[in-house]
């Protein structure tokens, strides 16, 4: 007589099938945890000037020379603070090229005037960063920028993001 289990055929499958689904899932959870996680941020923030006065509804980037970028929108009072992907707060470590942009979009009219504003093509194409998608409108979608370009198309500002609380304010001069 014997002292050992013996296994059911099906129960054996199952019982791989088990130790299967639970090394996939492990392997499955350890390739996932990657994300904003995998990345140094540090707090970004300050205000944005013309002339001295404070611009409201600017849109603030700053891009680093490797990996995605980060973004933020003035206040009235100019105040800016930088979001990164998927909601994380702040901007990835190292030299970032800034750019200034403020982009007021031109609502198309219907003619039957229901409110409901028509649908621009856009085309998509490989950014610069890393691959990052970018976003092409039609010529004509936006009004002129009234920042000039040496801030945004044509950027000269650069900016080292440190560990800890960076405050970076731009003074812009129309001029």
């Amino acid at each position: 007589m014997s002292t050992g289990i013996i296994l059911n055929p099906a129960n054996s499958k199952r019982g791989y099938f088990l130790k299967f689904s639970a090394g996939v899932l492990l392997v499955c959870c350890l390739g996932c945890s990657g994300g904003v996680d995998e990345v140094k941020l540090a707090p970004v923030s300050g205000t944005v000037t013309m002339d001295g006065k404070p611009l409201a509804d600017i849109v603030v980037i700053f891009s680093p020379e490797k990996g995605n970028p980060s973004s933020g929108r003035t206040d009235a009072s100019g105040n800016y603070s930088l979001s990164y992907k998927e909601h994380a707060k702040g901007a990835l470590l190292g030299s970032h090229r800034v750019t200034i942009i403020k982009a007021e979009a031109v609502i198309p009219k219907n003619d039957d005037d229901s409110g409901i504003a028509e649908t621009l093509p856009i085309e998509t194409f490989r950014g610069e960063n890393d691959g990052v998608a970018a976003i092409k409108l039609p010529q004509g979608t936006f009004k002129k920028d009234p920042i000039p370009e040496r801030y945004n198309t044509k950027s000269e500002l650069k900016k080292e993001v440190v560990d800890g609380k960076n405050k970076f304010d731009f003074d812009l001069t129309s001029k």
